[in-house]
């Protein structure tokens, strides 16, 4: 058997080394190469759904340098003071629905990180390198094993021995922060990867991590063992972590262990030793924590500090960390108020900012609440914006759930009511833009269920409450300052195809004479949208949508719900595609009809990735393109170009009507720590 062995290395060696140089070489590289590429395809089931393992993890923090910034970053605010040298490890139950998408549930853990709070959360994620995949991790760094990125990576394949052989693999030029560089060790025969090193850099996080994956079948396509060691820069501050994961762990626990702070029941069950700092950190913590008995009970209160107390406890946590609170029936979470993430800028709608709660209450796992206010405030307009939608889930299968949803939409009306004006009382009149607005308040209480698997019913209604922005000035020229309208609703979505598009018609008809309701209209809707992932790198969004009033008696609202101005737009791949970055608002309640198209592509290696230098820090890169054609005006059309980095996302866009250049400007949104 050893003689075999030996065999196929010398021939491998020597088919690698003969003089007639590229061609043999290739053809051994190619065979190589092809054999990883399709290892996942031929020798292990399709995928991991259902897997379940014990996962041990432990964490070491060496903060070597930081200052008060430290404390902005989110989920850092627990390591910018106190020790600097800091252990966390825990004990888990991994069920996996897919190599980057588990659920786990913590069983054990213990920590000397304050509050027993997450640090660096983003460096989990390198526990479970998807090596097969097109990406190592969830979205982002290009996999070197996966044939859809054969193009960014140049491979040298080396002779070892035991039927292996070891690949050496780094990112063609241009260098990239989707590209790693490293080397793997593969069985010749079938072209399972052994294990691997990677070397790269994402998010300001530079990282080493090494990989022994498992054996076979599905195991071999998670890891047995894996080790990260991260450095983390950020504005003079340097921390030092490592991440070590065991899987497969012996020891399972019983359902009523679960989520337990203790030190002795870690000491039981942890599958390798620690190391001898590790230990006298850990005792040294656990020592600190246990009750001072030789001490007379102090009944005096303690003084109260202004710094620890407010700045540091009741300002510093809700601030810059997330606040989750869970019970056998609720679950609360507070996003950071302190987040670049909620702030955007549009030429178009200048600055924003926005925020977003979440709580839930069960009755059971088929009957719950949900709340999920969204608050924000632009500054262009000087008007803060809210929607406080409230959901009762009866049926989580079949998406049946009662909503409840109020809010103040964008200030509405159009010129018309101006037109009014002026021609009562002649054109000589300099009238304000701001006469024809109305603030809009609105309540929608429907019913949505999925009546098949390929169509959803939401019917119920919807009521509107538009107030005069400068009601003073239309009483002056005996114009209505207030109308109401009260309209039942109907939305239909279909979705016949498992990869295909999603047809969506829409049908309003206001009422006159319910809750003082005085407008009387007919709206209808029809909307076609896809995103379609060409892999997890490259997408496709396409929507095309047609709506029209057949019935409207007067023209003061109009107002769509598929194509409409949101002066809070949720982010780069929500809304991006959808709407249109520099139309004028008035443009959106001025027309009986609209038809538009919008198409995005989307892939991080199109234009700037491949410039050098600069081109190390394009994640994701966006082409855009959106027709519109409304009532009394030519086409207009916009083009785009975007990109995303690790600090922020950017759109350029200009605009035409017909051929003729109208406008151009520009988008972001903040990256920095999304993922944090």
């Amino acid at each position: 058997m050893k003689c075999q062995k030996w065999i196929t290395v010398i021939v491998l060696g020597i088919l690698m080394g003969m003089p007639s140089t590229g061609f043999t070489r290739s053809r051994v590289d190619s065979l190589v190469l092809s054999r990883i590429f399709e290892y996942c395809s031929s020798y292990t089931p399709n995928n991991v759904s259902g897997h379940t393992t014990n996962v041990y993890v432990k964490s070491n923090f060496n903060v070597w340098r930081r200052n008060p910034t430290l404390w902005l970053i989110p989920t850092m605010y627990s390591i910018a003071e106190g020790d600097r040298y800091l252990v966390s490890e825990s004990y888990n139950k991994l069920r996996f629905n897919d190599i980057n998408n588990y659920e786990k549930t913590r069983k054990v853990s213990y920590s000397t990180i304050r509050h027993n709070r997450r640090a660096l959360p983003t460096v989990v994620e390198f526990m479970t390198p998807n090596i097969y995949d097109v990406c190592l991790y969830d979205d982002h760094i290009l996999s070197p094993f996966h044939e859809d990125n054969r193009r960014y990576y140049h491979y040298t394949i080396l002779p070892s021995i035991d039927n292996r052989v070891r690949i050496e693999f780094k990112p063609r030029l241009p260098d990239n922060t989707q590209l790693v560089s490293g080397h793997a060790y593969a069985d010749i025969r079938t072209g399972r990867v052994i294990k691997a090193t990677f070397n790269g850099e994402f998010d300001m996080i530079t990282f080493h991590t090494e990989t022994t994956q498992g054996d076979q079948g599905v195991r071999s396509l998670l890891p047995k063992e894996c080790k990260t060691n991260v450095i983390f820069y950020f504005m003079g501050n340097k921390i030092y972590s490592t991440l070590e994961a065991y899987f497969d762990c012996p020891v399972n626990l019983p359902d009523s262990v679960n989520d337990e702070f203790s030190l002795e029941l870690m000491d039981s069950i942890r599958p390798v030793p620690l190391t001898a700092q590790e230990r006298h950190i850990l005792n040294e913590y656990a020592e600190s924590r246990k009750p001072d008995t030789t001490q007379v009970a102090d009944t005096m209160p303690r003084k109260f500090s202004f710094v620890k107390d407010v700045l540091q406890d009741a300002i510093g946590d809700n601030l810059v960390t997330s606040i989750r609170y869970r019970t056998d029936h609720t679950y609360l979470r507070l996003w950071p108020i302190l987040n670049p993430q909620y702030v955007s800028y549009s030429s178009s709608h200048g600055l924003s900012y926005k925020l977003r709660f979440g709580a839930e209450y069960y009755f059971n796992s088929h009957r719950y609440f949900e709340f999920t206010p969204r608050l924000g405030y632009t500054f262009k307009y000087k008007k803060p914006y809210f929607t406080l939608p409230l959901y009762f889930n009866y049926n989580p299968k079949r998406n049946g759930q009662v909503q409840v949803i109020y809010g103040n939409g964008n200030r509405i009306g159009n010129s018309y009511i101006t037109e009014d004006i002026i021609r009562e009382y002649g054109d000589s009149l300099a009238l304000n833009d701001d006469l024809q607005l109305f603030d809009d308040n609105y309540l929608i209480i429907s019913n949505n269920v999925k009546a098949f698997d390929w169509l959803e019913i939401t019917s119920g209604f919807t009521y509107h409450h538009r107030v005069a922005y400068r009601p003073e000035e239309l009483k002056k020229y005996g114009k209505q300052q207030v109308f109401n309208s009260f309209a039942p609703m109907l939305s239909l979505k279909f979705s016949p195809w498992k990869k295909g598009p999603t047809l969506t018609v829409d049908y309003e008809r206001g009422i006159e004479g319910i809750i003082n309701s005085d407008i009387d209209y007919e709206r209808w809707e029809f909307d076609g949208s896809i995103k379609y992932n060409i892999n997890k790198i490259r997408k496709v969004n396409a929507k095309l949508g047609l709506g029209f009033y057949s019935r409207k008696k007067d023209s003061y609202f109009v107002d769509y719900i598929h194509f409409r101005d949101d002066k809070l737009p949720e982010g780069w791949d929500d809304d991006w595609t959808g709407n249109f970055q520099l139309l004028d608002s008035r443009w959106y309640n001025e027309s009986r009809y609209y038809a538009r198209a919008n198409l995005s592509y989307e892939s991080p290696f199109l234009v700037m990735s491949w410039f050098p230098l600069i081109g190390h820090f394009f994640e994701k890169e966006r082409f855009y393109l959106s027709a519109l054609s409304i009532d009394n005006t030519r086409p207009y059309s916009e083009v785009g170009y975007g990109f995303t980095t690790r600090l922020v996302s950017i759109g350029l866009f200009a605009s035409f009507l017909q051929t003729k250049f109208q406008d151009f400007g520009c988008k972001f949104t903040f990256e920095l720590f999304r993922r944090w």
